[in-house]
């Protein structure tokens, strides 16, 4: 099985299961179902990847391969309790393109979509994708445990977020500056690009996948065109002081770079 076949099989599998999830969620006449379990297609991938690859014999599992996909699942299960803003933001635009094409009856449009969320979703993991097919030598290296520490950190800045979101869970009139929100304004989002670059550091050790880098590129895009600008305009409108926090603390890497 070449890498292309194998790629494609994973994509099929995950456009279909995001399909099912927005067909239900139009169902139920709401996308809470798919705003919870929308990376359920990215785990649900990891199983199916391990199955193709033992099938075809394509090469045996890495240390590093194994560890990977230990660390993306338990990311993916995290999701499914977190990151709600963060997900309405990604998808609020492809969720009324949705609403449109059901009043319009537009059936295959809604099928047009998914595919292309899909394809969008599916390249910013590509870089378990290359670990799934041929992850290299077994033995970790100086790299995979560098890969593994910024995984690590990014998972730690997350955790320490959702920590402290906690502590203004009942006051939702004040702009959060304390904890991570006092050394950059999204340190959720710095916590999630360094998990995707651990990931491709890990990926780097598999072979023949430089292509992965277009979905780590494809993320920083994400981040820094889509998701902070949505998030900066809602919360100026919503905090009248937040352009003077703009103005005293850096947007996303902890540097004095605005």
């Amino acid at each position: 099985m070449s890498n292309f076949e194998f790629s494609l099989i994973l994509y099929l599998f995950n456009c279909t299961l995001l399909l099912a999830l927005i067909f239900r969620s139009i169902k139920k006449k709401s996308p809470r179902v798919f705003l919870k379990f929308f990376f359920l297609p990215i785990l649900l991938c990891i199983p199916l990847s391990l199955i193709l690859q033992n099938v075809s014999d394509i090469s045996d599992i890495s240390d590093r391969q194994l560890i990977a996909n230990v660390i993306v699942s338990l990311w993916c299960f995290k999701s499914f309790t977190s990151y709600k803003s963060l997900k309405i933001s990604l998808l609020e635009e492809f969720l009324d393109q949705v609403r449109q094409s059901i009043s319009n009856k537009e059936y295959f449009s809604i099928v047009y979509s998914v595919t292309k969320l899909s394809f969008f979703q599916f390249l910013c993991f590509s870089s378990i994708t290359c670990l799934n097919y041929l992850s290299g030598y077994s033995a970790l290296s100086g790299l995979d445990i560098f890969g593994i520490t910024i995984c690590s950190l990014g998972i730690a800045i997350e955790l320490w977020c959702e920590k402290e979101l906690k502590l203004y869970s009942n006051d939702q009139l004040s702009l959060i500056r304390t904890g991570p929100w006092s050394i950059t304004r999204h340190p959720n989002l710095l916590g999630i690009v360094l998990f995707f670059i651990g990931i491709e550091i890990l990926a780097l050790g598999a072979v023949g996948s430089q292509w992965s880098l277009f979905g780590l590129f494809l993320l920083s895009y994400i981040v820094v065109k889509v998701l902070i600008p949505s998030t900066e305009k809602k919360l100026t409108l919503k905090y009248s002081d937040y352009g003077n926090y703009m103005e005293t603390v850096p947007k996303l890497f902890p540097l004095k770079l605005k």
